[in-house]
């Protein structure tokens, strides 16, 4: 399935779907320290996708249908901005990943 997010899109799979439900699938951004030792090393960021039971916040962009989901205005900007074609992958484990996804342009 292929959900249109401004001039890019997301591509989530059947099982994907299947897992997330009637649930909201949410798209943020987790900051993590370089490998560096020294305080000068840039944050490095991650995009992270979670399954949640609602939305969480009014600020987020939201999509509503065919499935929910909540992304944070920065990842909608770098969507859009670089026309992206981001993919939804489930991992062994139960988690989900995302690929393709580049939030160079973020703040």
């Amino acid at each position: 399935m292929q959900i249109r997010v401004g001039n890019g899109s997301i591509e989530i799979g059947d099982k994907e779907v299947k897992l997330i439900g009637h649930r909201v699938l949410s798209i943020s951004i987790m900051t993590i320290q370089g490998p560096c030792t020294d305080e000068m090393c840039p944050l490095i960021k991650k995009p992270v996708c979670t399954i949640i039971d609602g939305f969480t916040s009014i600020d987020n962009y939201r999509i509503e249908n065919p499935i929910k989901i909540e992304m944070l205005q920065e990842v909608y900007n770098s969507i859009n901005r670089d026309r992206q074609k981001v993919k939804i992958k489930y991992k062994i484990g139960g988690k989900l990943e995302i690929k393709g996804l580049s939030l160079i342009g973020t703040v």
